[in-house]
């Protein structure tokens, strides 16, 4: 795949879309921009002119992709689609309001590697078209979601990708200066909701006495070149995957040795790109979540904790209390694969127990209500999982809050 293209993948045919006046309204409108206004406005045939405002109203009421087939109508409906900002926002904010699906991603590894965005494995091994196949790094990458797109990199690779899931598109970031040397960072990936930028950022490896390094993605056309920024610091500062990004602050993990004591615990300003580092209540590797729209800390060095915090004087204060403990449940911390939340407040583990065949193993995912105190158990059917621990197909993220986006990455 070159650098900026995009791929559309062999499935079935999507078939009729679900919206039952599109065949009627669109017949007319997709006609409507080639043609030309008689001096009295009223366009050959007697077709009214509809004013540009009804007719952005009427591309929000349809689904991202049939949207995604629409921006060859004209520039404008392109523009309109892939662009303009309150018209993004409404396909997120459509998103959200509807209800929650667990998506997947699973890279696979064969002679031409690929990963799988997807909500149900076992429909799209028969076929399902939601599934989503695109060419990936030569090596296993690490893959971070922030609000419907994906980034895509690996630590020996030379290769930093944006995919867009909705759209199909795939951005090679560029790397074009000779001593920049992309593959000593760690890389990190934001958005600022207030300047609507998506921000990559990169952190050298060890020498935190070098400039960081941010490539800022915006709508509509990406900024060409990486740019410097202040460092961190001359401290020992090694950053851990995977970070998460929450009301516009990239949230990670560094250890503070090279083989990782004590740890700390960073965020990064999208918008002012700025390092501060968080007074946590632990200093031991934790899992990081989005806990209901605030960062949610879960150690288990003792037990399970789970803390969140708040933030308080317009962002500059950090109080964090502690909504759940359980000694007993340090037993699943060996076997745990993934720990996130829902927007609902459920931690979500993903895990392996025996299926109803003894002979092999189910993917499971299990939901703990921490108000409730209560556990849910959903089965993942279709993936082997022979293939699992043979790492012929690796289990990199698991996303609870997926949104479509028609943003168009170049």
């Amino acid at each position: 795949m070159k650098r900026g293209s995009e791929y559309h993948p062999i499935t079935r045919s999507s078939g009729s879309t679900s919206l039952s006046f599109i065949k009627s309204v669109f017949a007319f409108l997709i006609a409507w921009p080639t043609q030309r206004l008689h001096p009295t406005g009223q366009r050959p045939g007697g077709c009214v002119n509809i004013p540009l405002d009804l007719v952005v109203e009427i591309l929000k009421k349809l689904p991202a992709k049939s949207l995604v087939r629409f921006r060859c109508v004209s520039k404008q409906w392109s523009s309109i689609i892939s662009s303009r900002r309150d018209f993004l926002d409404s396909i997120v904010t459509r998103s959200l309001a509807q209800p929650q699906c667990m998506h997947f991603i699973f890279h696979h590894c064969t002679s031409k590697p690929f990963f799988i965005f997807t909500s149900t494995y076992q429909k799209m091994l028969a076929g399902n078209d939601e599934a989503i196949f695109i060419p990936s790094l030569t090596r296993p990458g690490i893959y971070q979601y922030v609000r419907g797109l994906i980034l895509c990199w690996s630590y020996r690779s030379f290769n930093i990708v944006i995919y867009n899931p909705t759209t199909r598109q795939a951005l090679w970031l560029p790397d074009q200066q000779p001593f920049m040397n992309l593959y000593n960072y760690t890389y990190f990936f934001g958005y600022d909701p207030l300047e609507n930028q998506y921000k990559v950022l990169g952190i050298p490896h060890k020498h935190m006495e070098k400039a960081c390094l941010v490539f800022t993605l915006t709508v509509p056309t990406a900024t060409k070149n990486w740019r410097y920024i202040e460092s961190i610091g001359p401290s020992h500062h090694y950053p851990i995957q995977p970070a998460i990004c929450i009301n516009g602050f990239i949230y990670y993990q560094a250890c503070t040795t090279e083989y990782g004591s004590t740890y700390v615990f960073m965020s990064f300003d999208v918008r002012y790109e700025k390092f501060e580092q968080l007074n946590a209540p632990t200093n031991h590797l934790s899992s990081l979540m989005n806990y209901r729209g605030k960062l949610g800390l879960m150690c288990c060095k003792k037990g399970v904790e789970i803390w969140v915090m708040e933030r308080t004087d317009h962002e500059k204060t950090q109080e964090w209390s502690k909504i759940f403990f359980y000694e007993e449940m340090v037993s699943f911390k060996d076997c745990w694969f993934t720990r996130c939340a829902t927007r609902g407040g459920e931690i979500v583990f993903i895990l392996f127990r025996p299926g109803h065949d003894h002979n092999r193993e189910t993917l499971c995912v299990s939901y703990y209500d921490p108000e409730r105190n209560s556990m849910r158990y959903e089965d993942i059917d279709g993936i082997s999982m022979k293939k699992l621990k043979h790492k012929d197909i690796l289990l990199k993220g698991l996303v609870t809050d997926h949104v479509e986006n028609t943003m168009c990455l170049y």
